[in-house]
Order: C-alpha cells, then sequence, then structure tokens
C-alpha cells in the first residue's frame, strides 16, 4: 500500500470523532451556514480531544496490563515488521480505540449543554418551535399562519427548517387538526380529510404559536 495513501486513510480515520461530534451537534442546535475553515477547525480539534481520550485510555490500560497490549516500543522500532506479525491484534485494538472515541464524542454532544454558544445563531423560528416550548414544558405547538392576500391557516407542528438563516426558503409542517380560511372575508373552517400540509416562509405574513399541554387528536377542535 503506497505510503500516501495510507497517511490519508489513516488522517481521515483520526477525524471519525470529530465528524460524529459535529453531526449530533448539528441535530441538537439550530442548523447554521458557517466557513469551510470553521467547520474543519471544529471537526479537527473534536478529533483531537477524542483520540486524545482513547489514547489515554490505552495507556492506562498498557500500564496496568501490559502483555493484554500491543507493544508500542516495538512498533516503533521495527515498523511494518511488526505491524506484518501482529496486523491481527493492533487492527482490533484500532478498531476498538477508533470505536471509544466516536461513543465518546456522541456522548459528550449529547451530555453537553443544548445552549448555541457564543457564535451560533438561534432564528426565531427555532425560539418559537423549540426553545419556548421545552421551556414551559409544552407537548405540542399550534401554529396560526397568517397568508398573503389574507387567508388563513392552522395546525400542530410537526416539522420545521432548523437553519439560523431567516430566509423565504424555510418551510414548516403541519398536521390535524387543521383549519383554513381561503380569504380574509371568509370564516375558518377544518381542513377535513387531509392529514399534513407544508407552508412555505415566503407566503407567511406573521404566525402565532399556542403551546399545548396535549397532543391534539385527528377531529379535534382546534385550539
Amino acid at each position: 500500500m503506497p505510503s500516501s495513501f495510507l497517511g490519508l486513510f489513516l488522517f481521515v480515520v483520526c477525524l471519525v470523532p470529530g465528524f460524529v461530534y459535529a453531526a449530533a451537534r448539528d441535530t441538537r442546535l439550530p442548523e447554521r451556514t458557517s466557513s469551510a475553515f470553521r467547520e474543519t477547525t471544529r471537526v479537527v480539534l473534536a478529533s483531537l480531544a477524542f483520540d486524545g481520550l482513547a489514547l489515554a485510555v490505552f495507556a492506562l490500560v498498557r500500564t496496568a496490563a501490559p502483555a493484554s497490549t500491543p507493544d508500542v516500543g516495538r512498533l516503533v522500532r521495527d515498523g511494518w515488521g511488526y505491524v506484518r506479525a501482529e496486523y491481527g491484534s493492533l487492527a482490533l485494538w484500532c478498531a476498538a480505540l477508533l470505536a471509544l472515541a466516536a461513543a465518546a464524542a456522541l456522548g459528550a454532544a449529547r451530555l453537553l449543554p443544548r445552549g448555541p454558544g457564543p457564535l451560533a445563531v438561534e432564528s426565531s423560528w427555532w425560539l418559537l418551535f423549540h426553545s419556548y416550548p421545552r421551556d414551559v414544558g409544552a407537548r405540542a405547538v399550534y401554529v396560526s399562519c397568517e397568508l398573503e392576500g389574507g387567508s388563513y391557516l392552522g395546525g400542530v407542528l410537526k416539522n420545521f427548517a432548523h437553519q439560523a438563516e431567516e430566509t423565504g426558503d424555510r418551510e414548516l409542517v403541519l398536521v390535524a387538526p387543521l383549519e383554513y380560511r381561503p380569504g380574509p372575508d371568509a370564516s375558518a373552517r377544518p381542513l377535513t380529510g387531509h392529514h399534513a400540509v407544508s407552508v412555505s416562509a415566503r407566503h407567511i405574513k406573521f404566525l402565532t404559536t399556542t403551546y399545548l399541554d396535549h397532543i391534539p387528536q385527528q377531529g379535534e377542535e382546534s385550539p
């Protein structure tokens, strides 16, 4: 195997914990557009931290039971000769340490506080649909949307775009019980026969939220 290819392969493998950490954190925070340099730095620093933790655990195990671990000194002295002789044991230990580092990264991403930090931006949608409901212990969010032209649409929030940038390209998904008003002079009526609807932020003039202590069922009267 060419040394350049091997070096690239090992570099990518060592970055796995950083990818795991960044991906897990992004599912818990508003999605935001960052520069390539910032994203790369975040992944590299996280990888160094969790790879270092895994190596520290290996050092403790080797100190306690040196006969059960690869001989690091021989690996440094003999290089590929030792790798060819003990490739099975080395592969298992490398896989175990990588799994440990990735698991630690995933655990840290889930256990660390969910606050966005000084560099993150919380969008109004994230506050209305995620932060505030958690603060009041709501089980569901009923969203009332005043649309262009005076029409109205209301429903229980199912999903929404998480990006921090407040653009017209964002969408939210509402589910039953749905309520619709086709124009400013019409009366709102239940939107029966439909289970879900997608609403583009581009067509929303403003919206309000009602935080519910229960999950409304199909056919239930809208809040």
